[in-house]
């Protein structure tokens, strides 16, 4: 079973690039020479892109289990579902979205799950055998398929640059999961977790400088910022934050901001997304940019190829590391250009 991630290392170019020349993407510039190259591969590894004839015909179904106000509150999620309709509607494939597992007709062929889902909704979906692919999260990878971002690597990448730059005192802005599951693979955050762990492993870790708000939106993010700034004075702030989502790092500048607390001078910021807003803040964020588009591209060819061959899989997880981009918040060393 050949996956974009495959390809993209027999041929030397990014996933990204890999997965637009496959999907047809006529948007996307690139030499004829790169385009032939990584056909010739996708070939040679019996590849079938998601746009292909042979998938136009399934019925296939995107369960979306976010609390609604959870998906109003966090832009990761509206474009998360904006990217879902357009590849479909790109590749000309029939997606219906539902809510929960219960909901989905017997014609579905195969889905793609996105968000939280507890133990009596796995249950059914293991004894209804439904083929799917879980996007961003995975509830028992010993079972089911996934892609998702490489949050470890963002996270362990963010304290190691906070550690070239010296510093000895940081923190960690989050939020609570909404709608979380009860199944036993079902954690608390896996940015705080991944925080916490090798915070500790390089001696950085202050558990009075992690701060927890009620969501990962702008308004806990505000709340949080005001919080910090009655609890310490400017000269006692952590030296930078690692900011668990942009909506929550766009509220906690709010705050600052309002307190005349400048950032990054007095404390830096790396945030985690790369949503729109991002580049327009005040300052602008520095950020992981999550290749949303990739992400989906890949659930849909796993979903493809377990459809086409459902007895001959194994759950796997398809981990794609995000991309630091330095903005105003955390800005590039000299040295590091």
């Amino acid at each position: 079973m050949t996956t974009i991630k495959e390809i993209a290392l027999k041929t030397g170019y990014s996933s990204a690039t890999v997965s637009r020349i496959l999907n047809n993407d006529q948007t996307f510039s690139v030499t004829d020479s790169t385009r032939e190259t990584v056909q010739t591969v996708a070939r040679q590894l019996d590849y079938i892109s998601v746009g292909s004839n042979q998938f136009l015909d399934i019925n296939l179904a995107v369960i979306f289990s976010i609390n609604p106000d959870e998906e109003l509150e966090d832009v990761y999620y509206v474009n998360m579902r904006q990217i879902v309709e357009a590849t479909a509607k790109k590749s000309g494939l029939k997606i219906i979205f539902y809510r929960n597992v219960l909901e989905l007709p017997e014609n579905v062929r195969g889905v793609l799950l996105i968000g939280k889902f507890n133990q009596d909704s796995l249950n059914e979906i293991i004894k209804k055998e439904i083929i799917c692919v879980f996007v961003d999260s995975n509830p028992n990878p010993g079972i089911f398929t996934s892609v998702q971002p490489n949050l470890e690597f963002a996270i362990t990448r963010t304290l190691n640059e906070f550690q070239s730059r010296n510093f000895t005192k940081v923190g960690f802005i989050g939020g609570k999961l909404w709608n979380k599951g009860d199944n036993a693979f079902q954690f608390e955050d896996l940015r705080r977790r991944y925080f916490e762990s090798y915070a500790k492993e390089i001696s950085m870790y202050s558990k009075e400088f992690v701060f927890i708000g009620t969501d990962f939106s702008t308004s806990s993010g505000y709340k949080i910022g005001k919080k910090i700034l009655n609890t310490y004075s400017k000269g006692e702030l952590p030296e930078a934050f690692l900011i668990g989502s942009d909506s929550l790092a766009i509220g906690v500048l709010r705050a600052f901001n309002e307190e005349k607390i400048s950032v990054p001078s007095t404390t830096a910021f790396i945030s985690i997304n790369d949503i729109e807003i991002a580049k327009f803040s005040s300052p602008s964020l520095t950020t992981f940019k999550i290749n949303i588009d990739d992400m989906i591209d890949e659930a849909l060819n796993l979903l493809h190829q377990r459809i086409i061959n459902p007895k001959r899989t194994r759950p796997e997880v398809v981990l794609k590391s995000p991309e630091l981009i330095y903005r105003e918040t955390f800005p590039r060393e000299v040295d590091n250009q």
